[in-house]
């Protein structure tokens, strides 16, 4: 399931210590050390990276401290006493807390490029699943909250080709809707950037209701665009509501930096993000929320024997 982990991760704090993570959840002995970073920094192709090891299991560490601090029982990692190797805590997958299932579920999530990619459309189907039982919550009583994604099957709620989808959206939402069938692409049975979508009925068959547009991401990229997808800015043209919808970005990355604060805050739009600290402290709160069908790989990662290609 687990490839190219010799490649480093781009520089940012969140993303190195997710880096350590997952090394030290893949290896043999469950745990990565200072030295071992060195040795593959220093195989490196770029010359640069070979000097900097130093710097980045600093950098990465102190980020795995403030998780410790800030995921407290949700953690399963540890550190050795001198912070010179990480471990995970538990390498028995039965063992593992529901909280440090989903922690290492959402990790997974996050580093879809160390994923193979026969398996990545699993994983982000996943994540969406994790995603749609946290956004029930978070509506209010009444709402009507369906899924939306484009690989539901037999359990689509909207069916057929990308346009006929989105007429069954606006209906729902009650608007007219503003587009033809050739402003879609002949064939496309996409989701159109909708993966969760809530209305509120309000008891009668009138307009003006509550609504609230899902999209969910995995990449450690492309979400700077992608929390667009489900906006009013993006499709408020083609359904013409009274009143803008609430439109949330589902992300598994920890997007934070190490005093707590939204990473990349410059970037985030007015969207309401739901990352990996709100997904497990939203599902912690609600007792009956079970991710464990949806996360059965988590038993395969640290059951992996990673060794370098």
């Amino acid at each position: 399931m687990i490839i190219g982990l010799d490649s480093l991760p781009k520089l940012e704090p969140y993303l190195w210590a997710d880096f350590l993570e997952l090394r030290a959840s893949t290896s043999i002995d469950k745990s990565y050390s200072k030295g071992e970073l060195s040795s593959l920094m220093r195989a490196q192709a770029v010359p640069e990276a070979r000097d900097l090891s130093e710097k980045r299991w600093t950098y990465a560490v102190n980020f795995i401290r403030n998780r410790m601090a800030i995921f407290g029982k949700s953690y399963p990692f540890k550190l050795s006493d001198d912070s010179d190797t990480v471990f995970i805590k538990k390498t028995d997958h039965s063992k593992l807390t529901p909280a440090e299932s989903l922690y290492l579920a959402l990790l997974t999530c996050a580093n879809i490029k160390y994923i193979t990619p026969k398996r990545r459309k699993q994983i982000t189907n996943s994540f969406e699943q994790i995603s749609l039982p946290v956004f029930k919550q978070l509506m209010p009583s009444g709402m009507v909250i369906n899924h939306c994604w484009a690989n539901a099957g037999a359990n689509a709620i909207y069916t057929g080709l990308l346009y006929n989808k989105m007429i069954q959206i606006a209906k729902d939402i009650r608007c007219r809707p503003n587009f033809e069938p050739d402003d879609y692409e002949p064939g496309d049975t996409g989701d159109g950037g909708i993966d969760i979508l809530a209305y509120h009925p309000m008891g009668d068959e009138r307009d003006c209701i509550p609504v609230a547009m899902v999209q969910c991401g995995c990449s450690t990229t492309e979400w700077v665009a992608k929390q667009f997808e489900a906006h009013p800015s993006k499709l408020g043209n083609f359904l013409p509501v009274n009143h803008a919808w609430a439109s949330y970005y589902f992300l598994p990355q920890d997007l934070r930096k190490v005093n707590g604060k939204w990473a990349h805050r410059n970037d985030i739009g007015q969207v309401i993000f739901v990352d990996r600290l709100r997904l497990i402290n939203l599902t912690a709160s609600n007792r009956t929320i079970n991710h464990s069908q949806y996360i059965s790989y988590v038993k395969e990662l640290i059951e992996t024997e990673y060794e370098e290609d």
